[in-house]
């Protein structure tokens, strides 16, 4: 999960930078980008349904689980903000642009409190 997220963060920096290659259309180049960004946030509809109709949140970090549903809720708005960036004629595009950079920045924190607090493997790495 946190390698798609790293992913999906830094491919459009590469694509800015030339490092991917020749500029392709608008849509085009960051095609590869939307779908991941639709994987995560499928992907974390899951990892979050699963554990919660299992029972298994009473054993979890009350705290990691509620960074856990910020993220979530956080991550669904990113994808309504990408979705806006999509269209080509956006009249407020560096706004929706800057929304949706620190709207990344509240994912990536929320969601490393997360893993922090319920990783197990991070857990018996502090000694927990």
């Amino acid at each position: 999960m946190i390698v798609l997220l790293v992913a999906t963060i830094i491919y459009p920096f590469l694509l800015h930078s030339g490092i991917l290659g020749p500029v392709q259309p608008f849509l085009k180049r960051m095609r590869f980008h939307y779908w991941l960004g639709y994987s995560i946030a499928g992907i974390v509809l899951i990892h979050f349904w699963v554990p919660m109709s299992a029972g298994l949140a009473g054993r979890t970090n009350a705290l990691g689980l509620d960074l856990a549903t910020v993220a979530l809720f956080l991550i669904f708005r990113q994808v309504m903000l990408g979705r806006q960036l999509r269209w080509p004629k956006l009249s407020k595009r560096r706004v929706v642009r800057r929304w949706h950079f620190w709207v990344m920045i509240g994912i990536v924190a929320f969601v490393l409190g997360h893993v922090a607090l319920n990783s197990g493997t991070i857990q018996s790495l502090i000694g927990r």
